[in-house]
């Protein structure tokens, strides 16, 4: 005999409980950007990309790594961030690990370099070229800034492609 507990259970998840919750947010595929400490270039990096992402509406979302990483961001660094408009008081910099470049969609690594990035299966460009942020933050943000616009689009292409592929691999009469 089936207890009338469980019977109301299972009416309550049926007739709405569990039906109505939304379905779980998939993680946004992550970027991540590399820098020597994880404290300036790459910190830099990251807020720039989310606000342009964001702006997009693209799913992607960053992340800064550092190789080496310092204990906090300079406070001449800080202060540029804060005038263009980012919170980086909690702002924690943490080092670069297997598991960051395993689960990332793409690397950036910014006049850095790991043994980490030598066989990453996950995509990896290099921006050795961008400005020193302490001698000229301006110019720095500037050079980042000009990349984020073609390495968004790359990574909705990528994107769009894999779904096309996945699309193509389900078997007939399954989405």
């Amino acid at each position: 005999m089936i207890s009338a507990a469980l019977l109301l259970s299972f009416a309550v998840s049926v007739a709405g409980g569990e039906a109505d919750k939304p379905a779980p947010q998939l993680p946004s595929p992550e970027v991540v950007f590399v820098c020597e400490h994880g404290t300036v270039k790459s910190v830099m990096a990251a807020h720039w990309f989310n606000r342009l992402a964001a702006e997009r509406n693209a799913p992607f979302r960053a992340v800064s790594r550092g190789v080496a990483p310092d204990e906090a961001i300079p406070a001449a660094v800080a202060g540029n961030l804060v005038a263009d408009g980012f919170d980086v008081a909690a702002f924690a910099p943490k080092g670069l690990t297997k598991a960051d470049v395993v689960a990332a969609a793409h690397v950036v690594s910014i006049g850095a370099d790991s043994p980490l990035l030598a066989d990453a299966k996950t995509p990896v460009t290099r921006w050795a070229d961008i400005p020193a942020a302490s001698i000229d933050y301006t110019a720095s943000r500037d050079a980042m800034r000009a990349r984020m616009g073609a390495l968004l689009d790359a990574l909705g292409m990528r994107q769009h492609e894999h779904g096309r592929k996945r699309k193509k691999a389900a078997p007939k009469g399954r989405p």
